[in-house]
């Protein structure tokens, strides 16, 4: 019974430790991939998205 006992604590032990380290690099890859977003893929379409006001869209020219 008490190697039940005993190999139970370590088991939980293992997937705590195991769980924590997943979790830790989850929330690396996506703080990490919203900043390369950020700084490269948001960037290079900047121009597209902060058109002027007198920037022709879609439709063709705007009038007045």
């Amino acid at each position: 019974m008490r190697d039940a006992a005993l190999l139970f604590v370590w088991l939980a032990g293992l997937f705590s430790l195991i769980g924590g380290v997943l979790a830790a690099v989850a929330r690396f890859i996506v703080k990490d991939s919203t900043r390369y977003d950020e700084e490269f893929t948001w960037a290079a379409f900047a121009p597209l998205w902060n058109r002027g006001k007198d920037a022709p869209d879609e439709t063709g020219p705007k009038n007045g």
